[in-house]
């Protein structure tokens, strides 16, 4: 269940970055765009990392050996870095849109792991 979630996310934030792209390059809110897309890369980032460690986690519980963490600080790192990034290129005034692009990766895997989870209990 959580593979099909991560590829079909993946799927789907290749369209969602295309979009932040075209709206960067053709409308006059190019810094909304590239605030909510670099937010919704680095949430793109976190939701594999944590993705990996669960597999690596559910992994580790069939073997029945010491499962690892979920790997806060990574995910942490990664914020802070994209914020960074963000303040540095001088659009530290559209803040929200890049705080907007972080949690949209999050609702979206939320939304994917909900869809494939009422898909299986269906079966």
């Amino acid at each position: 269940m959580i593979s099909m979630s991560l590829q079909t996310f993946k799927v789907q934030t290749y369209y969602i970055l295309a979009l932040m792209l075209l709206g960067w390059a053709f409308t006059p809110f190019s810094p909304h765009f590239l605030g909510i897309g670099l937010g919704f890369l680095v949430s793109t980032y976190c939701v594999w990392i944590l993705g990996r460690r669960i597999e690596k986690i559910g992994e580790s519980i069939v073997k029945k050996s010491k499962s690892p963490t979920l790997g806060m600080i990574n995910r942490f790192a990664a914020a802070i870095l994209g914020a960074i990034i963000m303040y540095e290129i001088e659009h530290h005034m559209v803040m929200w849109a890049f705080a907007v692009g972080i949690m949209g990766g999050y609702i979206l895997i939320v939304i994917n792991l909900a869809y494939y989870s009422m898909k299986d209990t269906k079966k």
